[in-house]
């Protein structure tokens, strides 16, 4: 992963945050996002019947199949801002300092409505380890009845994200959330093996100490 740095935000992308930019398109019927891509509102009754029905076909399948959603969505988000970047003469993502790559990514998790994003970058130059905290994540606060790690697409987004940033197979597991007793949603982003470590001591052990156990 890229050395973190101090620098400010790349100017020039701000409209591509703006939750106001939004654009129902007259006699369409069609909304678009600020990047012109199609986009459809949904109430929770939809994600709440989407995810009664993968957990009755099949256990695992809502963790899989969004995890591989999101993973796709956030290689699509920073295509999206590379591609912005480059019509505007600036730096792709690679290129920009990793703190400037996370101001756009937590302010694409608030305009988008999937909660309160902090990316943690202190532990990155020393032990290759990004943590993100979600608070009021969009899947804890609708799926009431679950028990559960429920933000498997938040996971892969974030995923997605920072392997086309670093240009590395990197993998993001959430340690805690909030349907599971936690005060907030928390995600660890490091290579596939290293989580593969901690993986089977999910739910049995604390974020912090499952972090900890990474950093050893």
């Amino acid at each position: 992963m890229p050395p973190p740095d101090n620098s400010a935000p790349a100017s020039g992308l701000d409209h591509l945050f703006d939750p106001g930019a939004f654009a129902a398109e007259a006699g369409t019927g069609t909304v678009t996002d600020p990047a012109g891509a199609r986009v459809v509102y949904a109430a929770h009754e939809f994600t709440r019947a989407i995810h009664h029905v993968l957990l009755r076909e099949k256990p695992g399948a809502w963790r899989d199949i969004l995890s591989r959603t999101g993973r796709s969505c956030g290689r699509e988000l920073a295509v999206s801002l590379d591609r912005e970047s480059a019509r505007l003469g600036q730096p792709t993502l690679g290129e920009l300092p990793l703190e400037t790559s996370m101001t756009f990514l937590e302010r694409t998790f608030t305009a988008h409505g999937w909660g309160l994003l902090k990316v943690d970058l202190s532990d990155a130059p020393e032990h290759g380890l990004v943590v993100a905290h979600l608070t009021h994540s969009y899947f804890a606060e609708i799926l009431v009845d679950a028990y559960d790690f429920v933000d498997a697409y938040p996971a892969g987004l974030l995923q997605g994200f920072f392997e086309h940033i670093s240009g590395e197979q990197l993998g993001c597991l959430e340690v805690a959330c909030v349907r599971r007793g936690a005060p907030r949603c928390t995600f660890v982003i490091t290579a596939t093996e290293r989580l593969d470590t901690v993986a089977p001591l999910l739910g049995r052990e604390t974020a912090e100490t499952i972090i900890a156990r990474l950093k050893a």
